[in-house]
């Protein structure tokens, strides 16, 4: 048994390493936009168990345990090494607690010391476990894992329309001076995309605005600088971009070469978090607008000219 528990704190430990090492190492030259793409796949996993599968499987693609494969008909390869993760366990245990009456006053025994009782309270820890990649296994083929916009952007003009519709503020496409591509103006309230750019830039530029009006940028609130903004904006769009699918390989994520130069792993972490979510925020709006407007088109349209017939009275 002590074994056993030697065994798991070493993988603990070892896990831990590794999540901060790869913390750091999302912020290097050149490794953000490949820990993103990777975790932009993975939104149901912590933040924490995104960034362990991305240090150890960058061309990850769909993972989970090995029976769960099994149950795909699948089985992981002989001699492939699991990615190891966070697993939430849960539990129970009676502990002694002190005794209070309905006033939140102390229960006090006869000799004056405090009364107690027993409770079972839960807690919830967490231990090492293994998971594997799709590239891993073998076996039977997978369910399509497609969305609905893989293909490119053949449905531009519809997620241009749904953009429009979940941003924070009103967006208009006009010439904007200089080299921008777009900007979010906080004061009015805004947000301007330059007209006539090829879609999927105009996509990009458009869920980097959005980002940065649904994060509130530039408000009394705000609490970033300017970097941090630029960096919270750029991967939530990449993030996003991914998760529906569209083709963001070539986007450049160079200019935040160095800036965890100084910083925190819990400030990095707490940028991935945020990003994370809003991410996930705006692709569960996005899928909601898509989901309407499928289901308004699948409606029968009536006809304008149709006039309704009166039956004879008998």
């Amino acid at each position: 048994m002590k074994k056993s528990k030697s065994n798991r704190e070493e993988k603990m430990s070892e896990i831990q390493e590794r999540l901060m090492n790869g913390t750091k190492e999302i912020y290097e030259s050149g490794k953000w936009a490949e820990y993103i793409s990777v975790m932009s796949k993975f939104p149901n996993y912590s933040i924490n168990n995104c960034i362990l599968i991305a240090s150890q499987c960058p061309h990850a693609s769909y993972v989970c345990g090995y029976k769960k494969w099994n149950e795909f008909n699948r089985n992981v390869v002989k001699g492939e090494s699991g990615i190891m993760i966070f697993a939430p366990i849960k539990g129970k245990v009676e502990v002694e607690e002190p005794k209070f009456d309905e006033r939140n006053q102390p229960v006090l025994n006869d000799d004056g010391t405090q009364s107690t009782e027993r409770v079972t309270r839960e807690y919830k820890s967490f231990r090492p476990c293994y998971v594997f990649d799709l590239s891993q296994t073998e076996g039977d083929p997978l369910p399509s894992l497609t969305t609905r916009l893989e293909a490119g952007v053949e449905d531009y003009e519809k997620l241009k329309e749904v953009l429009i519709s979940i941003s924070p503020v009103p967006v208009s496409f006009e010439e904007v001076p200089g080299s921008a591509n777009g900007f979010y103006s906080p004061t009015e309230m805004r947000i301007v995309v330059q007209e006539g750019m090829p879609e999927l830039q105009t996509i990009k530029t458009m869920l980097h605005e959005i980002a940065h009006a649904t994060y509130g940028h530039g408000s009394k609130e705000d609490k970033w600088d300017k970097q941090s903004k630029e960096i919270q904006a750029e991967s939530t769009a990449f993030w996003v971009a991914g998760m529906l699918g569209l083709d963001t390989g070539d986007y450049s994520f160079g200019y935040i070469t160095g800036w965890s130069k100084d910083r925190e792993v819990s400030e990095l972490k707490e940028n991935l978090e945020l990003i994370k979510n809003t991410a996930n925020e705006l692709v569960t709006k996005i899928d909601e607008k898509l989901a309407e407007l499928e289901t308004k088109q699948e409606m029968p349209e009536e006809s304008e000219t149709q006039i309704p017939v009166k039956k004879k009275s008998r």
